[in-house]
């Protein structure tokens, strides 16, 4: 069956799917995606340490999400989660410098939100280190079931020495709140921003030569291919000697892909370069009940071909009424304000969206063939993996147990573009 004629499936193809599918070659959900995404997500930072010049200060930030963790279930009909995440820093003959965690607990009500992968638990281990290169062990216990996740880092600990002006690693962030300690920000660690409702902003600080205390900021976005989209320029002040920036650059991102920030930093005759990727991958609920062209089109990958060429050929309001009216005619509980079948279409058009966009096709995830299939068909009951060898390209296949079915997906350019190649 190919893509186009599956583009005319009704939507009852929508109420089949298995939200807890596993992964047919993976020992435990905790770990990994069915779709091989690695959950345990973290990242580190440079940054020059405030108290001691001749040290910098090293931040590891880490996010655990629920699905990641074993829950037990309390007395109380609660379900209650306990883990610890820890840094070890070894030198050059493996003898530990740091050694540091922190611990956390989780408390939800039902069972659903124990696999939750939103709303992920944001923490920050911070520690101080001479400039050079070090090993270091990343681990994640959770208590419930002994088992634990280690990852193994090679840090390289920059020098920030104001000889000359210096800028730290850019830290893409997500929001922003304010506490009575301070400006606390949350990392944006895949480097992808995929909600409408983040900060789209970075954090970068910049350090002046000695006896300076003002900095210039030349902030530069460009796309994929290079092409500048924008560029303006800051002016800093610091009593401190030290610039702590937030950048802001949402409203000079307008579709979705792969960009660039660089931030040339300036101070008298000294510069500073640093630059850093990131990708956008717009959320498309918000998205589609604004943008009713888009709505059409995705909407396009179930509906008869009939129904959607009278929607496109409708104008104004008369558009809008027959997309309306398509869906409530399919409202499987007319006299309650939900419609299911429309939430679940959306919530699987947001979940390609998350998980099979393209950056170097530029295609959001439900313009993809595992998209389409995954929006047509729901989550499959399986998936196998197959990484690239020589002369072989990585494969998934996807087991519809349910349907007697099996897609094969390939990457057969190397660049994370996985096309349909035989269904089974």
């Amino acid at each position: 069956m190919t893509l186009k004629t599956m583009a005319t499936v009704l939507l009852v193809g929508l109420m089949f799917g298995n939200p807890t599918a596993q992964h047919k070659d993976m020992p435990s959900k905790r770990r990994q995606d069915m779709f091989g995404r690695d959950l345990f997500l973290y990242r580190y930072y440079n940054f020059a340490d405030s108290s001691d010049a001749s040290k910098s200060r090293m931040e590891f930030h880490v996010a655990v999400v629920n699905d990641l963790l074993t829950f037990i279930k309390t007395a109380e009909d609660e379900y209650k989660a306990r883990y610890e995440v820890n840094v070890v820093i070894y030198d050059d003959e493996m003898e530990p410098l740091v050694e540091k965690s922190v611990s956390g607990r989780v408390t939800v009500h039902s069972f659903a939100k124990t696999n939750s992968r939103r709303n992920a638990m944001h923490h920050t281990i911070s520690t101080s280190l001479d400039p050079g290169r070090y090993k270091s062990v990343l681990q994640l216990i959770d208590f419930e079931s002994n088992e634990s996740i280690s990852k193994k880092l090679d840090l390289t600990v920059r020098d920030f020495s104001r000889d000359k002006i210096r800028i730290s690693d850019i830290m893409f962030i997500d929001t922003i709140d304010s506490t009575d300690s301070g400006v606390v920000y949350s990392a944006n660690l895949p480097h992808v921003f995929d909600n409408v409702n983040s900060a789209f902003a970075a954090y970068v600080e910049i350090y002046p030569p000695d006896g300076i205390n003002t900095a210039e900021a030349d902030i530069e976005i460009l796309d994929a291919k290079g092409k500048m989209l924008h560029s303006f320029r800051r002016r800093y002040e610091s009593k401190t000697g030290a610039v702590h920036a937030v950048i802001p650059f949402r409203e000079y991102l307008k579709k979705p892909g792969e960009y660039l920030l660089v931030i040339i930093a300036k101070a008298g005759e000294h510069s500073a370069k640093s630059r850093r990727m990131f990708s956008v991958i717009w959320s498309n609920i918000p998205l589609a009940e604004n943008n009713l062209e888009l709505a059409i089109n995705q909407l396009a990958l179930v509906a008869k071909k009939n129904d959607i060429e009278i929607m496109r050929n409708a104008k104004g309001n008369e558009r809008k009424k027959l997309y309306d009216d398509y869906w409530q005619q399919r409202d499987p509980t007319p006299l309650t304000k939900k419609n299911e079948l429309q939430e679940e279409f959306f919530r699987r058009v947001d979940f390609a969206n998350r998980n099979f966009s393209e950056i170097t096709s530029n295609h959001a995830g439900w313009q993809t063939d595992r998209g389409k299939i995954y929006i047509v068909y729901g989550p499959p009951d399986e998936v196998s993996h197959s990484d690239s060898e020589i002369q072989m390209p990585a494969t998934e296949i996807w087991y519809y147990n349910r349907l007697g079915r099996k897609y094969y997906f390939s990457d057969r350019s190397g660049d994370g573009v996985y096309r349909l190649v035989k269904v089974e």
